[in-house]
């Protein structure tokens, strides 16, 4: 059994929160990975978008220890560009990997707005 999961579905879980005057979400899923032939635990949080402290562009944060070893900011002119870059980074990332959901259904990630 395979499952689709989309960010702007509900499939994916969604938070919202209050930054500064705009209302800004952020995309996390909590899953298994297997890496040479073990199922490890899997987080994938994208962040944003953030406008730059000199607000000439914007970013999304990634966050995936599992995925890129550390935090990770993708930028783009708008906010657009910024998450569909972040979006087209992870599934990049992700081309050759299984993710797998609690009952051991792979999920593919199909990350578009």
């Amino acid at each position: 059994m395979t499952n689709t999961i989309y960010v702007m579905d509900e499939l994916m879980n969604t938070a919202t929160y209050l930054s500064g005057e705009e209302m800004d979400t952020y995309y996390y899923l909590t899953a298994f990975i297997d890496e040479q032939g073990q199922r490890r635990p899997f987080s994938l949080k994208i962040k944003g978008p953030f406008a730059t402290p000199e607000n000439r562009d914007f970013y999304c944060r990634i966050e995936s220890l599992e995925l890129l070893g550390k935090d990770f900011n993708v930028h783009g002119d708008s906010k657009t560009q910024s998450k569909e870059q972040a979006f087209k980074f992870v599934e990049i990332c992700l081309r050759d990997k299984k993710i797998y959901d609690a009952k051991g259904n792979t999920l593919t990630l199909d990350l578009q707005d």
